[in-house]
C-alpha cells in the first residue's frame, strides 16, 4: 500500500484506510508535501467528516505515534487546526485528553481561542488556558465625521474617564505623542515618574494624534492599553477589562472582543 495514501484518509476520516496503512508501516511522523502530518490532516478534516469516524482516525494516528504538538511552518498544531476547522469540541477534547498544550499561538501571535471556528471551543480552550476568549463583536458602525463642537463635548467625557482611570492606578494620556510608539514611550516615562508598580501604578490607557484625527473622521476613537509589570496576557485582560468597563460606565459604546491583541473603538458619536 502507498503510505501516502495515510493523508488524504486521515483527512476524509477513512478508518480502515488509516489503519491499513500504518499496519503496512507507514510513518505516523511523517509530512505531506504541504508540511502536515497525518494528525494534522486529521484535524482539518474534523469539519467535513462524520464526528465518530474522525475521533476514531484520531485516536488511531495517536496511538501509532503521530506527533501531537509538531507544529511546522506556520505554528499550528493538531490541536489548534482541530479548534480551526471542528464544529463542535469533541475532535479538541479528544487532543486535549491526549495531552495536547491548549494555551497555544500560531506563528502569527494568534492564540487558538481567537481562531477557534465554534464559540463552545473557543469556551473550552479558555478555560483550560487560562486565556480569554475572543467575544463575538457588534458589525463597525459607518464613519461619521465630527464637528468641531461636537469633539470637544467628547474630549471632555473622555477627560473625566482618564480622570477615573487614574484614579483606579493607571497612566491615562490623552493626545499622547502622533504615533503607537511615542504613546508607549510616553506613557511609560510617566509609569517610571509616578512610581511604577511599587506605587500602585499598575498599567496604561492612550490614544495618540492620529487615533484622535481618525476620531474626528469617524466618530470612532481606538484607545492603547498595556498592563504592568510586563504586559502579560493576565495583566493586559485585567486593565482592558477595567478601561473598558469606565468607558461603558460612562455611557460610551465600546467595541472590544475581550483580548489583547484588538484595541477597545469607542463610538463618540452623539
Amino acid at each position: 500500500m502507498n503510505p501516502k495514501k495515510i493523508f488524504d484518509a486521515a483527512r476524509n476520516a477513512d478508518v480502515d484506510t488509516v489503519r491499513a496503512c500504518i499496519e503496512a508501516g507507514a510513518d505516523p511522523a511523517a509530512l505531506n508535501k504541504q508540511g502536515f502530518t497525518a494528525l494534522q490532516c486529521a484535524a482539518m478534516g474534523a469539519d467535513e467528516s462524520e464526528i465518530e469516524a474522525n475521533l476514531a482516525v484520531l485516536q488511531l494516528l495517536l496511538d501509532a505515534g503521530s506527533p501531537l504538538e509538531y507544529a511546522g511552518a506556520d505554528g499550528r498544531t493538531a490541536l489548534y487546526l482541530a479548534a480551526e476547522f471542528a464544529p463542535g469540541t469533541e475532535a479538541v477534547q479528544l487532543l486535549i485528553d491526549a495531552g495536547a498544550n491548549a494555551d497555544v499561538s500560531d506563528s502569527h501571535g494568534n492564540h487558538v481561542t481567537e481562531n477557534a471556528m465554534m464559540e463552545e471551543v473557543a469556551e473550552l480552550l479558555a478555560r483550560v488556558s487560562g486565556h480569554a476568549a475572543a467575544l463575538p463583536l457588534p458589525p463597525e458602525p459607518e464613519p461619521v465625521k465630527m464637528s468641531t463642537a461636537q469633539w470637544r463635548t467628547a474630549e471632555a467625557r473622555i477627560a473625566e474617564v482618564f480622570a477615573a482611570l487614574t484614579q483606579a492606578g493607571l497612566v491615562a494620556l490623552q493626545d499622547a505623542g502622533g504615533t503607537q510608539s511615542d504613546g508607549f514611550s510616553d506613557c511609560s516615562e510617566a509609569f517610571r515618574e509616578r512610581g511604577g508598580g511599587k506605587a500602585g501604578v499598575h498599567g496604561f490607557c492612550f490614544y495618540t494624534r492620529q487615533d484622535l484625527n481618525r476620531a474626528k473622521r469617524t466618530s470612532q476613537l481606538s484607545l492603547a492599553f498595556w498592563g504592568a509589570p510586563e504586559g502579560g496576557d493576565t495583566d493586559m485582560q485585567r486593565v482592558g477589562e477595567l478601561v473598558v468597563g469606565q468607558f461603558r460606565s460612562a455611557g460610551f459604546e465600546v467595541r472590544w472582543n475581550g483580548t489583547a491583541s484588538m484595541r477597545p473603538e469607542v463610538d463618540l458619536r452623539p
